[in-house]
């Protein structure tokens, strides 16, 4: 029974009534059968016996047999279950990403909001694009082994006019630094002159703010505003932490997304 309490919980965590995973096992473990039997053999009353079967059929599980009576018969559990599998998967895959995400907006919106001082332990707020830059080029030049940077196109190309100098230092210095960033027609010139220091990866969607993360014990998350090409100008502001579970909630995420993703296709120069 305990095997069966196992299977039907499973089947459960896919989709299905208590039900429709009792009549599917039989099927599965007796070969067809007609509903009477299903019923019977399922210990599902019979009144739910004909809604439970429309059902697996309507979900792929199963398929009717024609006759008097009909005879039920079960689809393969690799063919049907597995590709239910692999979606759930993605999905808490992604569910946990999403998490990761509002954990970081969190703990950051935590040392913004009114009446919270704007500096605290651990936590600053520096406010304008080009104080921003002075900062991440100072945080930049002092790494010795690694920069994962997140941002969108357009940062991008603000990346390579504020940074690259930068970087290049940076990669003489033994770090390792990496891009996840839309690399569309347009920025594919900017990616190909970085590519010679930077490694690249590309999401189609960019993350609501810029993320950088510095030899794993520093974090800037950026707002920009405007989202445009310029650095002499902007209200950005941004969180410079210290904070070591913000740093590592980062890494992490950002190590998920680079592991599932291929490297970046450029464009020829």
């Amino acid at each position: 029974m305990v095997g069966e309490e196992q299977e039907i919980a499973a089947l459960q965590r896919l989709g299905l009534t208590e039900y429709e995973s009792k009549i599917y096992l039989v099927l599965i473990n007796t070969g067809p059968r007609k509903a009477s039997e299903l019923s019977f053999r399922g210990d599902v009353p019979r009144t739910k016996t004909y809604g439970a079967i429309k059902e697996l059929e309507r979900k792929g599980l199963l398929r009717i047999i024609p006759g008097k009576p009909e005879a039920c018969v079960a689809r393969s559990p690799n063919e049907v279950l597995m590709p239910m599998v692999e979606k759930l998967n993605v999905d808490l895959s992604n569910t946990q990403e999403v998490i990761q995400r509002l954990a970081l907006t969190y703990e950051a919106a935590r040392y913004t909001k009114p009446n919270v001082p704007k500096e605290a332990e651990e936590f600053w707020e520096i406010v304008g694009r080009q104080n921003i830059i002075n900062k991440l080029n100072q945080i930049f030049s002092e790494a010795s082994k690694t920069v994962n940077f997140c941002t969108s196109a357009a940062g991008l190309v603000r990346a390579y006019k504020a940074h690259s100098e930068i970087f290049s230092k940076a990669r003489r210095n033994g770090a390792v630094i990496r891009f996840l960033s839309p690399v569309t027609r347009e920025t594919s010139s900017v990616a190909n002159e970085m590519s010679e220091v930077v490694v690249f990866k590309t999401i189609e969607k960019p993350f609501g703010e810029n993320f950088t993360t510095i030899d794993g014990r520093e974090l800037v998350v950026t707002e920009s505003h405007p989202e445009d090409l310029r650095t002499d100008r902007g209200e950005d502001k941004c969180i410079w932490t210290t904070n070591r579970l913000l740093v590592e909630l980062h890494e992490q995420l950002f190590d998920r997304v680079w592991n599932e993703l291929p490297n970046a296709k450029l464009h020829a120069k």
